[in-house]
């Protein structure tokens, strides 16, 4: 009996031991499922930016240390000794940075300000009544010291709040960036920034359901060079089974959804995809959060991880994008685009246009003044689309026009000087302007594949 009673307890304690693990099996499963839930629906955003929030927005390219490098590019570029002379002789068919061309830029985004700052204060663009306290860092490694007082020492608000004061100082300190940049086409730089280490940089991918199998070929090429490096993927409007793809299999990926609402207020054409005015938004945004971002469009197709040099550089100029020789932006821009600017057309005609969609842009003085301005004028349809007009290139009309490129292009001739002339057998060029990634690397780092689609390409991909 004895014998009986003890085997008795001793099977109900192994009954009660078996449940109590199922219990505490049963309660880590639930956590588990609840975890995963939180971390999938967290990688896909409401639409209102002032609610994304990333924690894990900082990434370091050094793999073993942090990277704390805040490069101090001042100094350095005022004393560096440039052999390509840049701005030297003033010339009639190629726009250069001036005092007085920097100023009407200016004032013109300053009298835009008070109706777009409500929104523009959602994606951190400085207010310029009162730079001091909205100049903010953007990440931990914003240099946002230098920013500030390369902002004071160089532009000055004046007291009627209309007319700013642009320090002569500053043409001089634009032509070092332009001559130090020009140095590395072939390689006649007398020195080089001193660089402890890199930001990692973040891509960032935007496309609508239309594009979807386009894009996978960007994330395709990604995943081959780029193994491991975050996405930023915009959503302009994909289809919930195309999202539910993306989390599956891009686990590297952050989705965010793109605000089209809250910037319809303002703009009503924004959601008008071919008119380009979502990219100074998703370029802007990302920024903001990771303050080194390489841009592509979906048909972008990376075919190297060579871009160093670039990232460096962009130190100092802030924005690098690629030109198209023998593409003239006056050929491919309607004239009330630069009514829009207060320019002449017929001073572009020896500029090249530049592609928009392939870009490398890092949080500088510089990016903080073209940014402000081209999300200015994407908000502005007289800007970006220009409907009344047409290109008129070289005496003849076209029909050609690139929205955010152009817009872009002549933004960014107001601060980088353009590329020496140079002739190659019979034909006269231009050299690659500062702001060509070109200057810092010369190799193709990647192609647009206008239509070439990888439908299959997410659904097949094995998750390790």
């Amino acid at each position: 009996m004895v014998y009986f009673n003890f085997i008795l307890r001793l099977f109900f304690r192994r009954a009660l031991f078996r449940r109590l693990l199922f219990t505490i099996g049963f309660i880590i499963c639930v956590y588990l499922l609840i975890f995963y839930n939180t971390t999938s629906s967290n990688q896909y955003y409401e639409p209102s930016v002032s609610n994304i929030i990333d924690n894990n927005a900082i990434h370091n390219y050094n793999s073993t240390d942090s990277c704390h490098f805040k490069p101090s590019t001042d100094e350095f570029i005022l004393k560096y000794k440039p052999v390509t002379l840049i701005g030297l002789k003033p010339e009639a068919t190629r726009f250069e940075p001036t005092i007085e061309r920097i100023r009407n830029l200016l004032e013109l985004i300053r009298s835009k300000e008070d109706t777009y700052q409500p929104l523009l204060q959602n994606f951190d663009v400085f207010n310029m009544i009162n730079p001091d306290i909205s100049l903010k860092a953007y990440t931990d490694e914003s240099n946002i010291d230098e920013i500030k007082t390369l902002y004071n020492r160089y532009i000055k608000l004046m007291p009627d709040n209309k007319t700013i004061h642009v320090d002569h100082a500053m043409i001089d300190y634009l032509k070092q960036i332009s001559s130090y940049l020009s140095d590395g086409l072939r390689n006649n730089r007398a020195n080089r920034l001193p660089v402890e280490c890199l930001r990692k940089p973040v891509f960032v991918l935007a496309c609508d359901e239309g594009f979807f199998n386009i894009l996978q070929g960007a994330i395709h090429s990604l995943d081959e060079y780029w193994s491991g490096y975050r996405i930023v993927f915009y959503d302009m409007g994909l289809s919930s089974g195309q999202v539910k793809l993306l989390r599956e299999k891009c686990k590297q990926c952050t989705i965010i959804k793109f605000p089209f609402s809250s910037i319809k207020i303002f703009a009503s054409h924004i959601d008008i995809l071919k008119t380009y005015a979502f990219k100074p938004f998703v370029i802007q945004d990302a920024l903001r959060r990771y303050g080194t971002i390489i841009y592509g469009d979906a048909s972008a197709r990376f075919n190297s991880n060579s871009f160093n040099p670039v990232l460096i550089d962009n130190y100092i100029r802030g924005f690098a994008a690629r030109e198209l020789p023998d593409h003239y932006l006056s050929c491919f821009t309607r004239t009330g685009t630069f009514d829009w600017f207060n320019q002449s057309y017929s001073q572009f005609d020896e500029i090249y246009m530049s592609e928009a969609n392939f870009l490398v842009v890092t949080d500088t003085f510089l990016t903080r003044l073209m940014m402000k301005a081209w999300l200015t004028c994407a908000l502005e349809s007289k800007c970006l689309i220009a409907y009344e007009s047409q290109s008129k290139c070289r005496g003849s009309s076209t029909t050609y026009h690139r929205y955010d490129q152009s817009a872009m292009v002549i933004i960014l001739t107001h601060f980088f000087f353009p590329g020496t002339k140079s002739t190659w057998g019979d034909r006269h060029l231009n050299d690659p302007a500062p702001y060509d990634m070109f200057t810092s690397i010369q190799m193709n780092l990647g192609d647009i594949k206008r239509g070439y689609q990888d439908p299959n390409y997410l659904s097949e991909k094995k998750i390790a």
